[in-house]
């Protein structure tokens, strides 16, 4: 038989533990910030800093890109190699400022602008032309790497900078 002592001591360790597990909130709210935290790593590491050795750890192998115009026979890591290489060769200084980062559940919405040098478009005397564009990615993460990605972004803005004119139709 247990002595009142030890009784107490083992009820006392019970509402201890209680104590120390962590609620199902809890928990939501740790990945989410887990998340938020991975989508800001994965745009200063990956964008800013060009570690494209990174994109591995970064995107799942089963990872899929939905943007509009984003190619459909290429995914996994590979699709992100390929689109930052392509980004970089076009704006070789490119930097991503990200404004926003809101988080719910497996999902992450990062509003970012992006500041870059235009070296395909150079402008009347032939030197690059600076472009900012502002988007937004939307990233569903898995165990810390992105496995879908949305990309909106402003279209019209770098065509305006660029020189391009709106002109509305003949009547």
């Amino acid at each position: 038989m247990k002595s009142p002592a030890t009784t107490m001591w083992l009820c006392v360790l019970g509402m201890l533990s209680a104590c120390a597990s962590v609620s199902p909130v809890e928990r939501a709210a740790a990945l989410e910030e887990q998340n938020r935290q991975q989508a800001r790593l994965l745009t200063e590491e990956l964008y800013n800093l060009r570690k494209l050795d990174r994109v591995a750890e970064l995107f799942s192998e089963d990872y899929v890109d939905h943007s509009t115009g984003a190619p459909t026979d290429v995914v996994g890591p590979a699709a992100v190699r390929q689109q930052a290489e392509a980004t970089f060769q076009a704006f070789p200084d490119l930097r991503f400022d990200v404004l926003h980062v809101v988080a719910d559940g497996d999902m992450v919405l990062v509003h970012w602008k992006a500041e870059g040098t235009d070296v395909k478009h150079p402008d009347d005397t032939g030197k690059p032309r600076p472009l900012a564009l502002n988007g937004h990615s939307l990233y569903r993460m898995r165990d810390g790497k992105v496995v879908e990605s949305w990309d909106i972004s402003d279209r019209l803005a770098p065509l305006l900078q660029r020189g391009y004119k709106i002109v509305p139709p003949q009547q």
